[in-house]
């Protein structure tokens, strides 16, 4: 009976206590999750939330090309998991920091404050979902490292002073790791599958070459098929396709 209660208590985020595990999003300045950090609670739990995988498939027709043939793979778009919070400012249920009806206002100000644009780095805040034993799609994945891609807030009632008491806001995270847990996630990496990187502070075009193929002897064909002017100067946020070579034609 035990393990029974123990198992809805985890279905349901709750403590041995039986007090509610609430979602905790934490925000940080670095890839790494390491410096600045700070802490966004959900007021009330989702009551759901959902999990886009999408697969990208290069379906170019071509002649000759059979009508059975499933295009070849592109690459697999990053995760995205998409919730719902729920603000309550009717004193319906307390706050629990404060024991008082929630100050919507300031939540939602905590929500950006935390979560959103952090103008010292010049992008969104990293970001990272813990909520009890939730799973993310992976195997004994009990966090989401990502960044928000898009929030909608519905205010839906208010005080007669115009004082939202009530919102909700529907958010989009995207999942972006660092690179030794991307590493880590990809597994193997094939030279004979079509792969695009993302440039990096510090990459170079003969050593993200060599991390694909084994071998920098091919990154002068990459900066041809890429049409780069100038490969010795790779900008941060830049597109990279690393196409399959056929080592006994490719140049050395």
């Amino acid at each position: 009976m035990a393990d029974v209660l123990g198992a809805i208590g985890d279905t349901l985020g709750l403590t041995k206590g039986g007090e509610v595990t609430k979602l905790l999003i934490e925000s940080y300045s670095d890839v790494g999750r390491g410096k600045d950090k700070k802490t966004f609670e959900a007021f009330i739990n989702p009551d759901e939330y959902s999990l886009n995988y999408n697969v990208v498939v290069d379906n170019t027709f071509k002649p000759g090309r059979s009508t059975n043939d499933q295009g070849n793979f592109l690459q697999i778009q990053p995760l995205e998991v998409t919730l719902k919070f729920f603000l309550d400012g009717t004193n319906i249920i307390p706050d629990k920091a404060t024991g008082k009806k929630l100050d919507v206002p300031q939540k939602i100000g905590q929500f950006h404050d935390a979560i959103g644009y952090d103008g010292n780095v010049h992008r969104p805040r990293y970001l990272r979902l813990i909520w009890g034993r939730a799973a993310w799609l992976r195997a004994n994945q009990l966090s989401f490292d990502c960044y928000l891609k898009s929030a909608s807030f519905q205010y839906k009632l208010f005080d007669k002073n115009g004082t939202p008491l009530r919102v909700i806001i529907n958010a989009t995270f995207t999942e972006v790791l660092s690179a030794p847990a991307a590493q880590a996630t990809d597994g193997k990496k094939s030279p004979d599958l079509t792969h695009i990187r993302t440039v990096k502070e510090g990459d170079t075009l003969p050593a993200m070459s060599f991390d694909i193929y084994g071998d920098k002897k091919y990154y002068l064909e990459v900066a041809r098929i890429n049409k780069l002017t100038n490969f010795r100067n790779l900008q941060p946020g830049q597109k990279i396709l690393f196409p399959p070579f056929d080592k006994n034609t490719s140049k050395k």
